[in-house]
């Protein structure tokens, strides 16, 4: 089987929303062409962890510094690529401790391409922590209201 099938089989599979077969077929043609610029853009969509996205996103540029799609999916990690990239990464299975990433910003993270969705599981829910923080503030502000009350409101000894 040829590069260009595997990839397209790679890129439907993504689609699809099967990631381990996409990752597979994109290890496969990535195996024969580590250089491929399309294979690593479809990769960044389909790994497991930001840290991967990122040395995905990285190795396009590092092939095509111009890539719009890599330089945005970069972005919504906070991350403004160099026109030089140093090196040609290649994802571990283990990350490294020699490259920290950042957490992406808290707006949403749109996806690189409009076909290659970003998983969501990434990003903080804080609507948990908002409502425990509102019902504690109306619980202190009840508090105080009762303590105002009994006070006032007592008769005098």
């Amino acid at each position: 089987m040829d590069i260009e099938t595997t990839l397209r089989q790679a890129a439907a599979a993504a689609k699809a929303g099967r990631k381990a077969e996409a990752r597979h077929l994109l290890e496969t043609v990535l195996d024969a062409d580590e250089r491929n610029e399309q294979a690593w853009l479809w990769m960044s969509g389909v790994v497991d962890s930001d840290e991967e996205r990122i040395i995905c996103l990285e190795n396009v540029l590092t092939i095509n510094p111009q890539n719009q799609a890599a330089r945005k999916g970069l972005a919504a990690f906070g991350i403004t690529p160099e026109i030089d990239q140093p090196s040609f990464s290649v994802i571990s299975e283990e990350p490294s401790a020699e490259s920290p990433v950042a957490p992406p910003p808290a707006s949403s993270i749109e996806s690189i391409d409009a076909d290659i969705p970003l998983d969501d599981s990434t990003k903080p829910d804080r609507r948990p922590f908002i409502a425990i923080t509102l019902v504690l503030v109306l619980m202190l502000i009840c508090t105080v209201i009762c303590i105002l009350a009994f006070v006032i409101l007592s008769p005098p000894w």
